[in-house]
């Protein structure tokens, strides 16, 4: 049996990872075989590739090639085996940040990336897309409160993170069967009941 592949995304400070490892708790309390990972940098490999992708000083293609090359070590070790077993698989990011950030941010062929993101995740596609969706304006006072550190894609100016938005947005008006768009300017407790809300029809294949 085939298990399950779920997918969180989202601007930088939306959240998405916490209420994906909230997701991971709680399907784990219940006895299922559950998996959380993350990109870029969800295998030993890959961890290497992350510093490089947040904290150097590449260029667009150099972006792109990385994050694709993280991305075929990723599903070809973690993913497709997980999966094979019967495993619930939480990602935190995958290839439609990519589409965000690198194509409608950064101005880069987004028929490209899906070119070689496609490779690189063999033929493998999410059952649900969940996005947590909030104004960057928002975002970015959440992160000044927090005094977070900023990576070099969190730096970038408002207008980029307005085009990020907008591209996740479009992403889930054309597939609106896989993705979920979710209010993430609420408490965590509320964005994590609908989180369940969207979660509960994909496991009754374990009941």
């Amino acid at each position: 049996m085939r298990g399950i592949f779920i997918v969180f995304e989202g601007g930088d400070f939306c959240g998405k990872t916490t209420q994906s490892r909230r997701l991971y708790e709680d399907l784990k309390s219940l006895g299922l075989d559950v998996v959380w990972t993350k990109e870029p940098g969800g295998t030993p490999e890959g961890l290497e590739i992350r510093q490089k992708l947040l904290h150097g000083n590449i260029s667009p293609e150099e972006e792109l090639d990385l994050f694709c090359e993280d991305r075929e070590i990723h599903y070809r070790t973690v993913i497709r085996s997980a999966l094979e077993r019967g495993a619930v698989v939480i990602c935190d990011r995958t290839e439609y940040s990519t589409i965000a950030y690198q194509g409608a941010g950064r101005g880069y062929d987004i028929a490209e990336i899906k070119r070689k993101s496609g490779k690189a995740r063999g033929g493998i596609e999410p059952d649900l897309i969940i996005l947590a969706d909030c104004d960057p304006e928002t975002l970015k006072s959440r992160a000044e409160k927090r005094g977070e550190t900023l990576t070099r894609f969190e730096k970038l100016g408002m207008d980029f993170h307005h085009r990020v938005r907008k591209s996740f947005l479009d992403q889930a008006e054309e597939k609106p069967e896989k993705w979920r768009v979710l209010d993430a300017s609420r408490s965590i407790d509320e964005i994590y009941e609908d989180v369940k809300k969207c979660v509960e029809p994909l496991l009754t294949k374990f009941k």
